[in-house]
Formats: C-alpha cells, structure tokens, sequence
C-alpha cells in the first residue's frame, strides 16, 4: 500500500502534461487542460494514479471538475481509500 506524497503526484501530473516544462513549478490552481490534459492523456493519467498510489477512481470521479486543476484532482485522489 502506497502512502500518498505530494511530490509523487506531481510527478505523474507531469507526464501527462506536454505544455509543462520541467524547470516550471506546478501551479495548485493551474487550468490542467491549458496545461495540454485531453482525454488521452487523462486515461494515462488515471491509470499512473491508480497503480502508484493503489488506488481506485470511481465512475462518478472520472468528470472533467475533478481534473480542472491540480488541487481538485489532489484533493479528490487524497480522499480515496487504499486498495489492496
């Protein structure tokens, strides 16, 4: 079971963002799609959440105000149990 670090997220936010270079911090309140997200890279995305952090995203998570921004997505994958 993997604890949840904000450092391991924002890692795997980065590779799904290509308009993100590395040396620029991740902006919390960020648009994540100003920031190159579409639907192709969120599935990508959801599955390096799930693996890394064991964790599950639910149906009714996989909406677009859940990925408007770093903070929404954190604060949503923080409140997921951990699966085993």
């Amino acid at each position: 079971m993997n604890d949840l670090s904000y450092s391991d997220f924002e890692s795997a936010l980065r590779q799904s963002l290509p308009f993100l270079d590395e040396e620029t911090p991740v902006d919390a309140d960020a648009s994540l799609t100003e920031l190159g997200l579409d639907s192709l890279t969120l599935l990508g995305l959801v599955a390096e959440l799930e693996d890394r952090f064991s964790v599950e995203l639910p149906d009714e998570m996989l909406v677009m105000e859940t990925f408007e921004t770093p903070s929404t997505l954190w604060n949503s994958l923080s409140k997921l149990p951990r699966v085993s």
